[in-house]
């Protein structure tokens, strides 16, 4: 990669953190007593939509240099430690996000007059941006790009 190709991958990967930052303060607050309406929209999603291009950047990048890396450590214990520790951190951080927005989930169902069956509301809604938008995610979702990057290149050497 040239200079410019890593100085964008770089300025992408700290604008894509910084984004998942801005969703999380966007979260709404659940306030008890109050209606708590699940609306159609979703306003902490929006920083997303405006930087999409430095989010897919920092994702292209992530893979490329995985790639790199991991054709150049083939078949070494590192390149398979890369792809066990690349399996499990996401697996880990995926399953504690999906607990922890199924609990906010049932907390919103039950604090909530306007709905009548929980699944009504969504995991991913208005209260649960700071479950799904953290800097844990935004790790394990680079890990699963370099947990795929490193299988695919090992299923085309085995290939």
């Amino acid at each position: 990669m040239s200079k410019l190709s890593w100085f964008y991958y770089a300025t992408s990967l700290i604008i894509t953190a910084i984004i998942f930052s801005l969703i999380h303060v966007f979260t709404e607050p659940i306030v008890i007593g109050s209606s708590n309406g699940i609306s159609n929209g979703n306003p902490g999603l929006f920083p997303l939509v405006f930087f999409t291009p430095f989010f897919i950047v920092s994702i292209m990048g992530t893979y490329k240099l995985a790639n790199r890396l991991a054709l150049k450590t083939m078949k070494t214990m590192p390149f398979y430690s890369m792809i066990v520790l690349s399996f499990l951190f996401p697996s880990i951080v995926y399953s504690l996000t999906l607990k922890k927005a199924q609990e906010l989930r049932v907390f919103v169902f039950e604090h909530n007059q306007l709905v009548t069956e929980i699944a009504e509301i969504p995991l991913l809604n208005t209260y649960s941006n700071s479950i799904f938008f953290t800097g844990w995610t935004f790790l394990a979702l680079h890990f699963t790009v370099i947990w795929i990057a490193y299988l695919l290149a090992f299923l085309k050497h085995k290939g």
